[in-house]
């Protein structure tokens, strides 16, 4: 399992992503410093020479390459995750987090830099090319597992969130469902599971409905008034996650892990 960390520019993703790989034990992978090094040029000079269409095919090999591997905490360039393959890659090798902030804020983090972003070019202001290219990008962000505003977080504060969110899913179930993905696929495509302790309990069409199906199968919520201290133990549990299965033709070996 790794964990995927997306987002525009100037949201922490790098700075974030080596505290929380050092936290978790997992290596930090940066997929733009792999495209530098496999190019031997930086980005903006294959913008500039070969073309953004380049960059993007270079980006989409190293990303189909990183997500075979697993215990990685990947920071992707802020337009990886339009691509729809590269989405489905990286949600198949784990949650996804999308680091967000205002344009105001992204401008004053990139500063002088901005001359360096080459997304950034335009005859406009720096600020007004942010706000087109956030919007350009909403819908794919929006797709992420997890959205965070770290606009007024330090890093530990955007660690600390993430952690909260993913801990419940750091279980070893996570692999029995990697390793049986095309079974589960067949019974439970394009539905949720919630898996505690290495065994599916309960599925749903939705994330809540498959947590609400777990925890109404629990026979102490036969009194209703203790549903809610069967609830807190259920989400306390440590090898314990709600996943999505996708359908095979959506990825017949790959499992999204949804928080």
């Amino acid at each position: 399992m790794n964990i995927v960390l997306t987002g525009f520019m100037g949201t922490g993703k790098t700075c974030v992503g080596k505290r929380l790989a050092k936290r978790l034990g997992y290596k930090f992978v940066d997929v733009d410093q792999l495209i530098e090094a496999g190019a031997s040029m930086p980005i903006r000079k294959i913008f500039s020479e070969r073309g953004e269409p380049v960059f993007r095919r270079l980006e989409q090999r190293i990303i189909s390459r990183v997500v075979h591997r697993s215990q990685q905490v990947i920071a992707t360039g802020g337009g990886a995750v339009v691509n729809p393959e590269n989405r489905t890659r990286l949600r198949a090798s784990g949650p996804v987090i999308c680091l967000t902030a205002r344009p105001q804020t992204i401008a004053r983090r990139v500063g002088t830099n901005a001359a360096l972003r080459p997304v950034l070019k335009s005859q406009g202001s720096v600020l007004n090319r942010i706000r087109v290219l956030l919007g350009q990008r909403a819908n794919a962000y929006a797709k992420a597992d997890l959205t965070i505003d770290t606009s007024d977080l330090s890093i530990e504060q955007v660690v600390e969130r993430i952690w909260g969110a993913i801990s419940p899913y750091l279980c070893k179930s996570w692999d029995y469902l990697r390793d049986h993905a095309e079974e589960l696929s067949r019974r439970y495509g394009g539905r949720y599971v919630v898996v505690v302790d290495n065994r599916i309990v309960a599925c749903g069409d939705t994330h809540l409905e498959a947590y609400q199906n777990a925890c109404l199968r629990r026979a102490d919520l036969m009194r209703p008034e203790r549903g809610r201290q069967a609830s807190q133990r259920l989400s306390q549990k440590r090898d314990a996650g709600v996943y999505y299965i996708p359908l095979r033709e959506e990825s017949p070996t790959a499992l999204y892990g949804r928080s």
